[in-house]
């Protein structure tokens, strides 16, 4: 027979009765105990909005996103680089080695890049890279029937800074790819332009401090396409941060996804008093005030909602704070964003403007 230790068989009894009695204690006390939560949470108080004038601040909503074109930067870029100096930057066909695009087999064969840290005696320098591809092609007569089309695109990419030692006149790091097309047969004249930007930018060569609609740049993740001429198309949808920008002395961010439709060539069945989807403006306490007017779909936010007070063609929409609905408090908000089809936003960019000569840069 195995012996087993008398010290050990007293402690497994031991440590029996102690397991029955915690056992039978929370037994007694299971669905009985009080807990002590604390005094309740303060109610969030909701911000004043009565000094928000709502159709101007959400009609510049809409013109600072479509401000967020690869045209701008591609502006920029062109006015940073007239600035070089024999042997700064450097100047490569394809992609610079040691660059984040030197592993893409089609970067490294196309396009045209700089890449540097160089500085001249007065303080102008280049820091770091950009790398772009471009194309363009037009034929036909305007003055003819069949009129001339023309079409272009091109994509930027880099992480570069220039500047001197006043302040920082270019800087671009991410991606902005942007095309058009162009249509003109003596009066009769189209366009279409799209653009997708991430990145951030900055500098008074991409944002004139007198005139830019953002001046000191922004942080964006955005898509925007126009048609314009005998149409009036707008879509456009992303994030936006402004570094200096406030809409309405207030909103410095802004998100959207929507679908906006002119007078001109709109359908029968088309709403031109507002947008379709919706839109947020942030402020800088981090309150979001967004609009939500006809449904996009279902990755709208409004899970594919077909009801009257959703779909319904008036020009209002349904006001929410940080996601809460806000009926009762702000009521039904709305609005006459019409006036968004004056803005020179919309504007396309000169197809010619995409063709930029190495040998200009090489000079």
């Amino acid at each position: 027979m195995r012996h087993v230790p008398t010290t050990r068989v007293f402690s497994l009894a031991v440590l029996g009765l102690a397991f029955l009695s915690c056992k039978g204690t929370e037994e007694e006390d299971d669905g009985k105990r009080e807990v002590d939560l604390g005094d309740p949470a303060a109610e969030l108080v909701l911000p004043d909005w009565s000094d928000v004038d709502v159709d101007t601040a959400f009609t510049s909503a809409v013109e600072v996103m479509l401000s967020a074109r690869g045209d701008k930067i591609w502006a920029g870029h062109v006015r940073a680089l007239d600035r070089k100096f024999e042997g700064c930057p450097d100047i490569y066909v394809g992609a610079p080695e040691d660059s984040p695009l030197d592993e893409d087999d089609d970067a490294r064969t196309n396009g045209v890049s700089w890449s540097d840290f160089c500085e001249s005696p007065g303080g102008l320098y280049f820091r770091g890279f950009q790398h772009w591809v471009q194309a363009a092609e037009a034929s036909g007569d305007a003055s003819t029937s069949t009129g001339r089309s023309g079409s272009a695109a091109r994509t930027l990419t880099g992480n570069g800074i220039t500047g001197d030692s006043d302040d920082v006149r270019y800087e671009w790091t991410g991606t902005a790819s942007d095309a058009v097309t162009t249509v003109q047969a003596g009066d009769y004249f189209r366009y279409t332009w799209s653009s997708s930007t991430v990145g951030t930018a900055t500098g008074t060569d991409i944002f004139e401090p007198a005139s830019s609609i953002t001046p000191g740049g922004w942080r964006a993740d955005t898509y925007v396409a126009v048609q314009g001429g005998d149409v009036q198309r707008i879509e456009a949808r992303g994030d936006m941060y402004m570094f200096e920008r406030r809409i309405a002395d207030r909103f410095d961010s802004i998100s959207m996804n929507i679908e906006f439709i002119g007078e001109l060539g709109a359908g029968p069945d088309d709403c031109t008093l507002e947008p379709r989807g919706w839109i947020g403006l942030r402020d800088e306490n981090a309150w979001w005030l967004d609009i939500v007017f006809q449904p996009v779909g279902d990755d709208d936010g409004t899970d594919g909602q077909t009801d009257e007070d959703y779909s319904a063609c008036d020009g209002c929409g349904t006001a929410y704070v940080r996601g809460i609905e806000q009926t009762v408090e702000l009521g039904e908000m709305c609005l006459d964003m019409t006036g968004i089809w004056g803005s020179e936003q919309l504007d396309p960019a000169d197809p010619e403007s995409y063709i930029s000569n190495i040998r200009d840069l090489t000079d």
